[in-house]
């Protein structure tokens, strides 16, 4: 993973985002390999077999519901952006989820991220620790007699 992951390194760090420092760090350190149920770390490979985009997901620790996802260290290259690849990965990520989850959830601090994820069905979550998005994958349906 860290040769694959050296170039989209050190242009996420370029552009000020360091949570691709953390997954390296943290999947080296075994703190996070995305390797429990409903866990899993993407990959999207261009030309030349070279990564240029990442995605992950994790039941969120930060809520006491196993069934809540995270959506973490979500990056696509620069060069890569607004061609549909980001959307395609958070596509297979909602997929896959849904097999685990009720929602996901993602926190992001940037203007460009919100649109992205409000363009793809995120919902503006407020007051809530560590989440900016929600994207309900099902419907809580209660009977009412």
């Amino acid at each position: 993973m860290e040769h694959d992951i050296k170039e989209l390194l050190i242009e996420s760090q370029e552009e000020g985002f360091f949570f691709l420092t953390r997954l390296v760090a943290e999947y080296k350190n075994g703190q996070n390999v995305f390797n429990k149920t409903g866990e899993r770390l993407w990959g999207v490979y261009g030309e030349q077999n070279k990564l240029i985009g990442v995605a992950g997901l994790n039941r969120n620790p930060y809520s006491q519901y196993a069934n809540v996802g995270r959506v973490r260290r979500f990056y696509v290259s620069a060069q890569f952006r607004r061609k549909g690849i980001g959307k395609q990965l958070l596509k297979g990520v909602i997929h896959y989820a849904e097999n685990y989850y009720d929602s996901l959830v993602l926190y992001t601090d940037t203007d460009e991220a919100k649109l992205f994820y409000e363009r793809n069905g995120f919902q503006c979550v407020y007051n809530q620790h560590k989440i900016t998005h929600e994207y309900k994958l099902k419907i809580n349906i209660l009977n009412v007699h």
